[in-house]
């Protein structure tokens, strides 16, 4: 084993066989922005052996506040592509995939079917719930973070286990107002914050190790403080997953 995941290895309970699941995992991240980059920089560090970064975006001035993976002279270059370098960089021993095209029914099709964990990181919701109809369908765990201004939030679906983001939210267009970054703004460090946790989901996901956040929600607010969390529900009527039959921890 890699001197590198040494400190991995010395924690309680965490052990080669853990390792290995994380060598042995491929994970889809979609969204290589603000979210995106805590969680790709920390999966790649981690050692998940194959990740596919998935952006449709161009890197602007107005993203350098908060998406900590770009620099200036990164201005213009695709966000998916330039997001592979850098991991790629940071752990040369994982394989990284950037696709520059937005998850949609088309491009859904082109999907892997080797995928062990889906993390959104998106920052628009027709893509969100689409994602998450997806993984459902197919049976995939995903691992969702969301943020807007000084706020973010983080749950975990497993396969027919937990309450999804339209359980908790309602349908599409009930929320298709919210607004995105570029309307409502972002606190930079909340970026950081909720993409380290949704990594750490992942990585508790991908080895079996700890308590995932299904059918829990952790909320975190940077302008008050606060770190709080609340019990989800599915909702019976929910329209992604009422086929799903999610089973409810709480």
């Amino acid at each position: 084993m890699a001197s590198r995941y040494q400190r991995h290895l010395s924690l309680p309970g965490f052990t080669p066989r853990h390792q290995e699941r994380l060598d042995a995992a491929h994970v889809l991240v979609v969204g290589a922005g603000g979210l995106g980059a805590p969680v790709l920089t920390y999966l790649a560090g981690a050692g998940v052996g194959e990740l596919t970064v998935m952006d449709d975006d161009q890197i602007d001035e107005t993203n350098l506040q908060r998406q900590v993976l770009f620099t200036v002279a990164d201005i213009g270059r695709p966000k998916a592509v330039v997001a592979a370098e850098r991991v790629q960089a940071l752990n040369p021993d994982i394989t990284v995939h950037p696709l520059t095209t937005r998850f949609s029914p088309t491009t859904q099709s082109q999907m892997s079917d080797d995928l062990n964990l889906v993390v959104d990181c998106s920052d628009n919701l027709p893509t969100r719930y689409l994602l998450e109809s997806w993984a459902l369908n197919a049976d995939v765990p995903y691992v969702w973070a969301a943020i807007g201004q000084y706020a973010g939030r983080c749950s975990v679906v497993l396969p027919h286990v937990g309450a999804c983001f339209e359980c908790v939210y309602g349908p599409a267009e009930r929320v298709a107002e919210w607004p995105n970054g570029a309307q409502g703004g972002v606190f930079g460090p909340v970026c950081g914050v909720v993409g380290a946790l949704a990594a750490a989901e992942a990585i508790k996901v991908l080895t079996g190790l700890g308590q995932p956040l299904v059918g829990r929600m952790a909320m975190v607010d940077a302008w008050s403080g606060d770190l709080t969390q609340i019990v989800i529900h599915p909702d019976p009527y929910c329209r992604t997953c009422q086929d799903r039959h999610l089973t409810d921890l709480a």
